[in-house]
């Protein structure tokens, strides 16, 4: 459970890094991508990004490009962001999708069991 800190930097990074990466970060490997959630650290110096991105199959080659360009997005970071300690950043694709239809497909063959039982 993050503290409530850690979710106010968290929300912060998670604007600030959006901004960045659209208006100043010019990789084409990058492509459409959305910052879903940011987990800090309890001590504020590691900061965890998930990032979903449109076009899954290029999903790795486009985390691999912000973790690459991690030192840039840091280093735009220190100047609209006052913090005593910038958080440490590190990029990692959003799967929680995945996990959410995986759960939707369980949820709905139970529905469909039971109502084929009751049928019987």
């Amino acid at each position: 459970m993050q503290t409530k800190r850690c979710k106010q930097v968290g929300e912060l990074l998670k604007t600030e890094v959006s901004r960045i990466i659209r208006t100043r970060l010019n990789d084409p490997r990058v492509g459409f991508v959305t910052i879903t959630d940011v987990v800090v650290s309890k001590d504020l110096r590691y900061a965890r990004i998930f990032v979903s991105v449109l076009d899954e199959s290029r999903a790795q080659e486009s985390v691999a490009a912000l973790q690459g360009a991690h030192a840039f997005i840091q280093n735009e970071l220190t100047g609209s962001v006052r913090l005593r300690f910038l958080p440490v950043l590190q990029f990692s694709p959003d799967t929680s999708w995945e996990k959410h239809a995986r759960i939707d497909r369980l949820l709905f063959e139970i529905e469909r069991d039971g109502v084929e039982q009751k049928k019987r």
